[in-house]
């Protein structure tokens, strides 16, 4: 079988998992906004609780090792030659996972775990006071913030059962640890780093119970590798016999892999900013005095800079 060395842009299937993510994250929030109201105030007991008092400090700094993490995903996207390629399975993976926790908000309502919730929550609006309009105020404010809540402030209550600080931190912590070249293999350390340091401090802070961070934990790395087990079969014969091809989402996701059969990808940094300025460079080498620059021009061909990396 003959091995492909490119893959096709394939925008329609890009604007399909950017679509399913922000439909995904606009659930949450909304789910959020909902179920805020039916929460209980009384913290349910939890090991992490019984040992380490409530630390308010550490919910600020759970936050910053997610936007390290997503700064990192970024930094990834952005160099990575085939990265069209990783944000696709990024983020529908990532869309998943925010779909999952939608469904577990929904299905069971957890009070939130701090020591005084009355103080830390919003109090809950009476059955005449919850209209569709006080929903879309509530998701509105949760889109603009993206999903972050100030715990100087009252909150809204109620994101529980799947940690979704943990989900983002995982996910970078799992995808530049497949993505990275191993050249630089040592930039792995750093999502792993700010899972180490982040998901500790959602549960020391009672931003999340330690159920909440474990199921998150298991989901990602399940869906995760269970999309790229499917990715990983060789054959379109045999990903449709596959048992992975009975799961729901697999129909969906053979889908968007349908062009990447045979295409075996190597983890490669591009720079491509820097080709104007290498083509530059050696124009400016190569002409002499009396010289045409277009001459010089015809003979340097490249149209992009790459950093030939060897694949993992």
């Amino acid at each position: 079988m003959v091995q492909q060395t490119n893959i096709p842009l394939e925008p329609q299937k890009l604007s399909f998992v950017l679509l399913f993510l922000v439909v995904a994250a606009l659930s949450n929030w909304a789910a959020l906004s909902y179920v805020h109201d039916f929460i209980g105030r009384t913290p349910l007991p939890d090991i992490v609780f019984t040992f380490i008092d409530e630390q308010p400090w550490a919910h600020p700094v759970g936050d910053f090792m997610v936007s390290l993490s997503s700064a990192s995903l970024i930094f990834l996207f952005v160099l990575h030659k085939h990265r069209v390629l990783v944000i696709r399975r990024t983020l529908f993976i990532t869309a998943c996972l925010y779909s999952l926790r939608t469904l577990m908000m929904l299905i069971t309502q957890l009070p939130s775990g701090y020591s005084d919730n009355g103080a830390k929550c919003r109090a809950d609006l009476a059955p005449e006071q919850r209209t569709l309009r006080v929903y879309i105020q509530r998701t509105l404010e949760q889109t603009i913030h993206v999903g972050f809540q100030d715990n100087t402030k009252k909150m809204l209550c109620g994101d529980l059962l799947f940690s979704g600080h943990t989900l983002i931190m995982m996910v970078a912590t799992l995808t530049v640890d497949r993505y990275i070249p191993s050249a630089f293999r040592l930039l792995r350390l750093l999502p792993r780093l700010f899972a180490l340091i982040g998901v500790p401090c959602m549960v020391i802070s009672r931003t999340h119970y330690t159920c909440d961070v474990v199921i998150a934990y298991l989901s990602t790395i399940a869906i995760f590798s269970l999309y790229h087990a499917f990715c990983e079969i060789d054959s379109e014969c045999e990903r449709k016999r596959s048992v992975l091809s009975s799961l729901p989402l697999m129909g969906v996701v053979a889908w968007l892999e349908e062009n990447t059969i045979t295409f075996k990808s190597k983890n490669e940094f591009e720079f491509p900013f820097l080709d104007v300025l290498g083509r530059n460079l050696r124009i400016e080498r190569r002409t002499m005095p009396g010289e045409r620059a277009d001459k010089c021009v015809t003979n340097s061909s490249s149209s992009s800079s790459t950093v030939a990396i060897e694949p993992v």
